[in-house]
């Protein structure tokens, strides 16, 4: 609304006392917002005691590789990758993943990254194995990644898988 002076003849804006409030009340919401967003972005959830693990398999049956456990009160999230490079072969094989769903990308003949599309539910485990057979020379090593925003307090995040031939051992 604008008033004239009886003086000067210039026109003067003058702001409602309703404007003023209507305004306020907007900001406090945001201003708030602003505050607490920063706290909220730097805290983490912690997965807890997830465990990565190698298996040697069973010769004819089941080809060695890693089982990936959830800890027992948080789910892994999608998006956690398993890095799995191999020494001794050529070629690591073909691996297959059962228990869950992931995505598998060949990066060499000798490394697969394994990424979660669907989360594995607390204390549940996903198996990834490969069709390398135990009879055969060679070295597994795995590890994990978690999605940005995630930490385990306890977790097992590598595991490793070696045969010479005779015998597999498995961490």
């Amino acid at each position: 609304m604008l008033k004239k002076d009886s003086v000067s003849t210039e026109v003067e804006p003058t702001l409602e006392r309703r404007t003023i409030m209507k305004g306020a009340a907007w900001s406090i919401p945001v201003i708030a917002l602003a505050v607490a967003t920063p706290a909220a972005a730097a805290s983490d959830v912690d997965l807890g005691a997830y465990h990565l693990n190698g298996t040697c398999g069973i010769l004819g049956v089941l080809g060695p590789g890693f089982t990936l456990t959830a800890g027992p009160t948080e789910p892994l999230p999608v998006g956690t990758t398993v890095t799995i490079t191999g020494s001794g072969v050529a070629n690591i094989g073909v691996f297959s993943v059962t228990g869950g769903t992931a995505s598998i990308s060949v990066l060499s003949g000798t490394s697969r990254q394994i990424t979660l599309t669907s989360a594995v539910p607390a204390g549940a485990t996903i198996a990834f194995r490969t069709t390398l057979s135990i009879s055969v020379a060679f070295t597994l090593n795995a590890v994990t990644g978690l999605p940005a925003g995630y930490t385990a307090t306890g977790g097992k995040a590598s595991g490793s898988v070696s045969s010479t031939l005779i015998l597999c051992s498995a961490t």
